[in-house]
């Protein structure tokens, strides 16, 4: 997949993001979550595949979610452009 911009995904209460950036199959990960005055909790650059920044945006979300007392386990459909 060519990848322009990024993706997004919404996870359960959280919105997860992956932007390009300058580099070969590197992406800078977000977890934001959008119900805090400051929504992003994670921001990370990865060198990676990007099916495997998916994988890790979603294990730092669960993670974050689990840290909180939160028993969700949503699903990511990812939008990417």
């Amino acid at each position: 997949m060519e990848l322009a911009h990024g993706c997004r995904s919404e996870y359960g209460p959280l919105e997860l993001r992956i932007e390009t950036t300058a580099g070969a199959n590197r992406f800078m990960i977000y977890v934001e979550d959008l119900r805090l005055e400051h929504p992003t909790v994670h921001q990370h650059t990865v060198q990676s595949e990007l099916e495997s920044a998916k994988d890790y945006a979603a294990r730092i979300a669960d993670e974050y979610l689990n840290n909180r007392g939160e028993d969700v386990r949503p699903k990511s459909k990812w939008r990417c452009s």
